[in-house]
């Protein structure tokens, strides 16, 4: 059985992952945002001012690339 892993294409699969979890963190803080703003309260997430969440966001959005396609 030949197993050849490509370093290079795994660093960038987990580079990837990582990224992809982040973003989804991102968008849990988001919602939670959001429904905050409805009076409803979600257990393990915390509290995130406003100004806190727009710079969260820009700096994603400026690590993703900073294009809007």
């Amino acid at each position: 059985m030949n197993t050849n892993i490509n370093v290079g294409q795994l660093i960038s699969q987990i580079g990837n992952i990582i990224t992809q979890v982040i973003g989804y963190g991102l968008l849990l803080l988001i919602a939670a945002a959001v429904v905050g703003r409805y009076g409803v309260r979600v257990p393990y997430v915390p509290a995130v001012n406003v100004t806190e969440l727009t710079w969260l966001c820009g700096a994603y959005w400026l690590y993703r690339g900073g294009r809007i396609t």
